[in-house]
């Protein structure tokens, strides 16, 4: 039968758009069938053979089936850019990742990554900040930054709200964040928790004499909604919005990147939900994808993981996200399902490690991820035996001794809120686990 799609002596172009993908195909499928229809429905073809496309057409905009692996189950199809609206994320989606989904002959497919052309990434701001912006935002140079979230998720009164998120600033947090669940409840509306929040950062910073930032958490009903949320957190001295980009959605966060332009705000994501696409490694999409779409489109920073901790999500996978937030170059490593990716102009996005740490597993963290990693605690600060403050403290002791290259036991000796943390969870080690985050 001729493949009209698999070519596997092609070369991807400058103009293309690669995908990599797995791939099962269903009972009495060919592997080559199964990637030959694959491509076609993600592009210019359907299930009967229809006249209306014109030859020329087709030959520059036929996908290309360039590299089958049927051991690994594996392919990768090269698109020409043409294809997308470039400027589009959920365009794309609809077709690399659209469909395909839903087609009878394939019993599994994840796409494993997507290499964007210069066109496309010329076509994206990028984050407004990325990691250097934020360093210079909170005046420290390079040491790994600091933050919680406050707990409970939801419960909280706005004025407890604000008091937990005063403490955890005045014990040594960088960062205080909302949790993914918090947006405008009313036993904690948004604007009054807002205010009172942003008034006792104020009074953290004065006292401390550190910066310290709000992550407010502005995921809404509508676009126009949350715009307005995060012009009221500019106008009320804010310069962090946070936002559930995979309950949002990608016209949300676009919009949010264009009027970004004007707020300048640095712009927290949060992955929840993620995890019901990109944690079946035989079907979905990847976590990999959606960081590389989450830095085009411009958000400043990500959830990606710990390794260690209470998250899905392993030490290859884990790394190979940080990689795509912080390098401006992105190699191959067909072992970990990673495309080669040039950045470009697009700035780097802060990774953040957040779920189920504590203080104690500092040191592990920073030999994980080096200095360019937000730390992110929300039990292992407010469950330490002295509260809030005292588990943030701990935090910044831990995060002293690492960069210090002394021990725990050792810093423990003059810190006694680090000591009580020992004291509570041990000396932690990568692999070991936690019971919240």
């Amino acid at each position: 039968m001729l493949r009209e799609y698999i070519n596997t002596k092609y070369g991807p172009t400058a103009d293309d758009l690669t995908c990599e993908y797995r791939i099962e195909p269903a009972k009495g499928v060919s592997f080559e069938e199964a990637a030959e229809n694959m491509a076609g429905e993600s592009s210019i073809d359907t299930w009967a053979d229809v006249k209306t496309l014109s030859p020329e057409l087709a030959k520059k905009l036929r996908p290309h089936v360039f590299f089958i692996d049927e051991e690994r189950n594996t392919i990768k199809v090269a698109y020409h850019s043409e294809l997308f609206e470039t400027n589009s994320i959920p365009q794309l989606l609809s077709s690399i990742a659209g469909n395909i989904f839903s087609m009878n002959l394939l019993d599994n497919l994840r796409l494993q990554d997507v290499s964007f052309p210069k066109d496309v990434i010329n076509r994206f701001k990028g984050p407004k900040f990325g990691i250097e912006g934020i360093r210079e935002l909170l005046n420290v140079t390079e040491r790994p930054l600091v933050g919680t979230i406050v707990k409970p998720k939801v419960g909280l009164t706005s004025e407890k709200h604000a008091e937990v998120a005063y403490n955890a600033w005045a014990g040594g947090c960088d960062f205080v964040k909302d949790d993914e669940n918090l947006t405008n409840q009313t036993f904690n509306p948004f604007e009054r928790r807002a205010e009172l929040t942003l008034k006792a950062r104020d009074k953290a910073e004065k006292e401390t004499g550190e910066r310290k930032m709000y992550m407010c958490n502005i995921t809404a009903p509508t676009c126009r909604e949350m715009i307005r949320r995060a012009e009221f957190i500019k106008g009320h001295g804010g310069e962090y919005v946070m936002v559930d980009i995979i309950p949002t959605g990608w016209t949300a966060l676009q919009t949010l990147r264009e009027e970004n332009e004007e707020l300048k705000l640095v712009i927290h994501a949060h992955r929840c939900m993620h995890s019901a696409f990109t944690r079946n490694p035989r079907h979905g999409i990847s976590m990999l994808t959606i960081a590389k779409l989450t830095r085009l489109v411009g958000i400043d920073q990500l959830h990606i993981g710990t390794v260690i901790g209470k998250m899905h999500g392993g030490r290859t996978e884990v790394l190979a996200l940080r990689n795509e937030c912080v390098q401006k170059h992105v190699r191959e490593d067909y072992e970990a399902n990673v495309l080669e990716q040039e950045w470009g102009s697009i700035k780097p996005m802060f990774p953040v490690a957040s779920g189920g740490l504590q203080p104690t597993m500092i040191p592990e963290l920073v030999k994980i991820f080096s200095n360019d990693i937000i730390m992110q605690f929300g039990g292992g600060i407010h469950a330490h035996p002295s509260g809030t403050k005292a588990g943030a403290a701990a935090c910044r002791q831990a995060l002293d001794a690492a960069l210090g290259k002394i021990s725990l036991e050792d810093a423990a000796r003059k810190n006694e809120e680090l000591a009580a943390a020992i004291k509570k969870w041990g000396v932690c080690k990568e692999g070991a686990g936690s019971g919240g985050e």
